[in-house]
């Protein structure tokens, strides 16, 4: 994909001027010289503009949903693999994520010429200081989200709660920042809303998943045991809040970087987002020391598939495809003994965090070509999409609820699309 405003906007027109004196001629032959040097840089960005102006939006839109569904999706299976396992390995999880994502980006911004006065980083558009400023609110949002878990709010509530995202993000854009919407944009939120709340709490109950909130129990001995106060479930919820409400400050921030600086620069996002958060994570290396030696003890991954056979597993279709792919790697010696050696926790933890890269990749890109509420309505249309994989993929049965909240996300997700084409076509209008 390529993106060059700065070569339309910036083409050099020079031409070289023959002198009318021998004096000249010297300083001409130079100017002659540069002259070919700038038309040959202009030339290029020629190119690169009118391979922008070729590249159809409709691409850009494909790419962006291709990272986001695809990528988010395949990474929610990966890290249910993990936790299913390993409950508390989200500080692992986040570092891999973290790390990985970092050196993903890192050799667009490396540069020798740069010297080590500044680390060999190339020049940035955006103020270091901003960065800065957009991680304190990435690292917070990432870290309230899973410090709910230890408040005994359930993962199917939990998803039902951040469901809410889109809300918060109109509701702080209004105050905060000034954003008008039309009727149709807040009835389209509200049924996208609705639609994954429905849906995610009817496939908790389809799956005898409880969305209650823990109670006091005693064990035989009359003690109690599992005590949850109203204190302990009140905080779980206020950190939630606090996430959507500091996620909604997150994405009007970008959009104020972006409208500042241009909407070309969510690279940069991306890589100073992850690579400013590592140095956090020093604090926990023994936790994260101690997880991953449980990750790495883990059964080889052939020998995890091996197991598995066709008969009780022929009902997904992904089963069957693993099962397909164990017969295959078996027939080669070398694979065979590289899936003997690669440790299954591993394997996860390895796609989980490629396919982080390719979900925030596309997220990134998407903030960076539109509005902070068109993310969150995005990514609330993303996670309908991984339950229904989810049942479909793995052999779940779709609950009624998961239906009627199907097609309310379908309706909510095409009515945004609707009012966010026509207020285009009507520019005179304040709405976002």
């Amino acid at each position: 994909m390529i993106n060059d405003h700065q070569g339309i906007k910036k083409r050099p027109v020079d031409y070289a001027v023959p002198s009318r004196s021998a004096h000249q001629s010297d300083g001409a032959a130079n100017g002659h010289a540069t002259s070919e040097k700038k038309g040959q840089t202009g030339s290029s960005e020629v190119m690169k503009a009118v391979a922008h102006a070729t590249f159809p939006n409709w691409a850009n839109m494909v790419l962006m949903a291709s990272l986001i569904f695809g990528g988010c999706c395949t990474n929610v299976f990966a890290l249910e693999a993990i936790i299913k396992q390993l409950p508390t390995a989200g500080p692992l999880i986040t570092f891999a994520q973290f790390t990985l994502c970092a050196l993903f980006t890192l050799p667009h911004f490396l540069s020798l010429s740069a010297g080590p006065r500044n680390l060999f980083m190339t020049p940035r558009v955006i103020p270091l200081r901003s960065w800065v400023v957009y991680t304190a609110y990435f690292v917070s949002v990432n870290m309230l989200n899973n410090w709910a878990f230890a408040y005994k709010i359930s993962v199917p509530l939990h998803i039902i709660l951040r469901s809410g995202g889109p809300v918060a993000s109109m509701i702080v854009g209004y105050i905060y920042n000034g954003r008008r919407y039309s009727r149709g944009q807040v009835v389209a939120v509200a049924l996208l809303t609705a639609g994954v709340a429905a849906a995610a709490l009817a496939d908790a109950q389809a799956k005898g998943q409880s969305i209650d909130l823990p109670s006091t129990t005693a064990d035989a001995g009359g003690r109690e045991v599992d005590e949850v106060s109203l204190m302990t479930t009140a905080t779980g919820f206020t950190i939630l809040a606090l996430a959507m409400v500091l996620s909604a400050f997150q994405g009007i921030y970008a959009d104020r970087l972006y409208g500042k600086y241009g909407r070309d620069h969510w690279k940069e996002a991306l890589f100073y987002s992850h690579a400013l958060s590592l140095p956090l994570f020093a604090t926990s290396y023994p936790q994260l020391l101690s997880q991953w030696r449980i990750v790495a003890s883990s059964p080889s991954l052939l020998s995890i598939v091996s197991s598995w056979n066709v008969t009780d597993t022929s009902s997904t279709v992904v089963s069957q495809s693993i099962v397909s792919i164990v017969a295959t790697a078996q027939q080669h010696k070398l694979l065979a003994s590289f899936l003997d050696k690669v440790p299954v926790q591993v394997a996860y933890l390895t796609m989980n965090a490629l396919t982080q890269y390719v979900c925030i990749r596309g997220v990134h890109l998407l903030s960076a070509k539109s509005s902070s509420l068109t993310v969150t309505v995005v990514l609330n249309i993303r996670k309908l999409v991984s339950l229904l994989l989810s049942i479909y993929l793995f052999g779940n049965d779709l609950a009624s609820g998961v239906l009627v909240g199907a097609v309310l996300v379908t309706v909510g997700g095409g009515l945004y699309g609707f009012e966010g084409t026509r207020l285009r076509r009507n520019p005179t209008k304040k709405d976002q």
